[in-house]
């Protein structure tokens, strides 16, 4: 008897088919471009790479700013853009041990993700106008 991949019933060992496919089982699919992602699942696929969504995953920081970002219209989704230029390898290295990523394009969105977003403590800090209130004691 010949060793075969399949089960008498032609379905392969391991796998389990679901119990209805149907438009409830899966999510509809959208054609064509949209203009943003709908969900926060769908802000990790923007980037489309596994290691950029674990950073989102892993650095608040970096996730704030793509919602940010994608909140405002200026993430499209779409990596077309082709950018040519020379860097310093150390800063580079710093950056790759920075965000934990290998991918120099990964890197480079992170790094400009993180650029294009505002700084929020700036924003509050210049809001506050630079006051604190009389009773306020350095904790040292």
């Amino acid at each position: 008897m010949a060793h075969t991949s399949r089960q008498q019933d032609g379905r392969k060992p391991g796998v389990a088919a679901p119990a209805s496919i149907g438009p409830a089982a899966r999510p509809a699919r959208q054609r064509g471009k949209t203009s943003q992602p709908t969900a926060e699942s769908d802000m990790t696929r923007v980037f489309r790479s596994k290691a950029f969504a674990n950073l989102m995953e892993r650095d608040p920081a970096v996730a704030r700013a793509v919602v940010f970002l994608t909140h405002q219209g200026v993430v499209t989704g779409v990596r077309s853009k082709k950018i040519s230029t020379r860097v310093d390898p150390g800063v580079m290295d710093a950056a790759r041990k920075r965000f934990g990523l290998t991918n120099d394009a990964d890197v480079i969105n992170a790094s400009l993700t993180m650029a294009a977003a505002p700084d929020r403590f700036k924003t509050w800090l210049m809001e506050s106008q630079n006051m604190v209130t009389d009773d306020f004691e350095l904790a040292v």
